[in-house]
């Protein structure tokens, strides 16, 4: 049987679709040398609203998300204060949001990787899959960090572990090409099924192809090939609720 063409995989990241191959991943939890530098990042010349309280929790959540569309430089400065104040007292939520701002950068609040690593680094310390998962991802791609899978892997298997379908995705690259991890081709299709539980588009192509062409350690199925490639194209249907 001739050998297919390696597949490339839609990666769902932060919401976006990317094509590409696989990704590098690993194990284990927050260590002493993982803790951010005490100095704290705080957002310029942002301007708050005296005495209002600043959003937290899930609150935190929906604005981190909303900054990320907003043009007006003085709404978005604001909303700043605010998840910088709540984070510095503690909301997780606050932190991630911010880390990714920091990630991705804004036209009004410059990208700014060692900052969104330090906010980061504090929500992970609760464990929070969402900071897990972009500290895998930048463990992975070398932002701010020299790039090495076998710490993307830890990340994204603490994140697996909290339930990110992006992170099981990744994980189950790196599982599939050895990178950071050991090859293992089962425990990449455990992690391609558990992504694909919950409606990951990327994980059921992977599975879909993987039927296809006889591809980690399955044997050819044309019937789960069609399925799976069905349920992939209901899932990239409904929008993913973002890392």
């Amino acid at each position: 049987m001739s050998v297919p063409p390696p597949v490339r995989l839609a990666v769902l990241a932060g919401g976006a679709l990317v094509l590409g191959s696989a990704a590098a991943l690993s194990l284990g939890g927050l260590r002493e040398g993982d803790r951010p530098a005490p100095d704290r990042p705080t957002a310029a010349a942002a301007p708050s609203r005296p005495g209002a309280p600043p959003a937290g929790g899930m609150e935190a959540r929906a604005l981190g998300f909303r900054l990320l569309t907003v043009a007006d430089p003085g709404e978005v400065l604001a909303g700043m204060d605010s998840l910088v104040r709540a984070a510095e007292q503690g909301d997780v939520e606050a932190q991630v949001s911010l880390g990714r701002i920091y990630l991705k950068g804004l036209p009004s609040v410059s990208k700014d990787a060692a900052r969104a690593r330090a906010w980061l680094l504090r929500a992970a310390l609760s464990q929070h899959p969402s900071a897990a998962y972009f500290l895998g991802v930048m463990s992975q791609n070398g932002d701010g960090v020299t790039a090495d899978p076998t710490e993307a892997a830890r990340w994204f298997e603490i994140a697996a572990r909290g339930g990110s379908p992006d992170a099981m995705f990744l994980l189950a690259n790196a599982y599939r090409a050895g990178a950071g991890v050991p090859r293992n081709d089962r425990r990449a299709v455990e992690l391609y099924e558990s992504a694909g539980e919950r409606e990951h588009p990327a994980a059921l192509q992977a599975l879909a192809m993987a039927y296809r062409y006889g591809e980690l350690g399955l044997d050819p199925d044309e019937a789960e090939s069609r399925r799976y490639t069905m349920e992939a194209e209901h899932a990239i249907q409904h929008r993913q609720a973002p890392p």
